[in-house]
């Protein structure tokens, strides 16, 4: 099985993410989040728009992205560097934020990180 075919497998199990972003005082903040949608490049959430991580989108779009799972001596680990945003706004104080990655890798039990592409 390929790189891509493996990652491509893993991504349709995947449920949480973590997110990392900037804060305005430059410090970096990683929050796990769910994922709603993953198509290709683009991952997506909800969360409400008060949140720490929501707030620094909006004046740090650079984010990176981790998921990562390790059982019985078996790991795999995605991970992402792109942008991120706010794409609606719900009345309810929620919003639907998306990833776009520009950069991705895999890792596994050999611990050799590999470039990828997602279509």
């Amino acid at each position: 099985m390929t790189d891509n075919e493996k990652l491509q497998q893993f991504l349709e199990n995947a449920k949480h993410m973590v997110l990392a972003v900037t804060l305005d005082d430059g410090m970096p903040w990683a929050v796990p989040v769910k994922i709603q949608e993953q198509h290709g490049r683009v991952f997506e959430w909800d969360s409400k728009l008060d949140t720490v991580h929501s707030q620094a989108i909006a004046g740090h779009p650079d984010a990176a992205i981790v998921i990562f799972t390790k059982d019985q001596g078996n790991q795999f680990g995605f991970y992402a560097k792109g942008r991120a945003e706010e794409v609606l706004r719900r009345p309810d104080g929620y919003g639907r934020y998306r990833f776009t990655a520009r950069e991705t890798w895999i890792n596994d039990q050999t611990f050799t990180k590999r470039k990828v592409e997602l279509g």
